[in-house]
């Protein structure tokens, strides 16, 4: 599994596709908000991104519920193709004052660290500049 953080429109979506472009990869699948049900390969990538819009979907549960719940998801699909999360950065700044926007900042945080303790490899890129946290550095041009 890989992992690609960073804040909102700071270029994370660009950085893997410009590095699946670079390796001519076919037979890759983008979802936003949503883990895929389909099978899939290992010649295959999937790169699901928007992660807190499934968290928004499971909000009858409490955080940690949700963050296993996804989690376990997301490495059962890791073991039948080549996983990508694009995790956007919510858990900096300002302490939301609504209760459902808490809930989800932390169950986001609960989620990436379970994700992050899993991964091969992470990339954190902040305004299209990408920093290697974790693994190998990706072939990028």
């Amino acid at each position: 599994m890989r992992i690609v953080i960073g804040g909102a429109y700071n270029g994370k979506r660009n950085f893997v596709a410009k590095t699946l472009r670079h390796r001519n990869q076919k037979n890759v699948y983008q979802y936003e908000g949503e883990i895929p049900k389909a099978s899939f390969t290992k010649d295959d990538i999937v790169i699901i991104g928007s992660l807190e819009n499934v968290i928004i979907k499971s909000d009858n549960l409490d955080e940690d519920d949700i963050a296993k719940q996804i989690f376990d998801e997301l490495k059962e699909l890791d073991v039948q193709t080549n996983l990508i999360c694009i995790c956007t950065d919510i858990g900096r700044g300002i302490v939301p004052l609504e209760k459902n926007e808490r809930k989800l900042r932390d169950a986001c945080g609960r989620l990436y660290q379970r994700l992050f303790s899993e991964s091969s490899e992470i990339v954190r890129v902040w305004y299209g500049i990408p920093q290697y946290i974790k693994g190998e550095k990706w072939d990028y041009e």
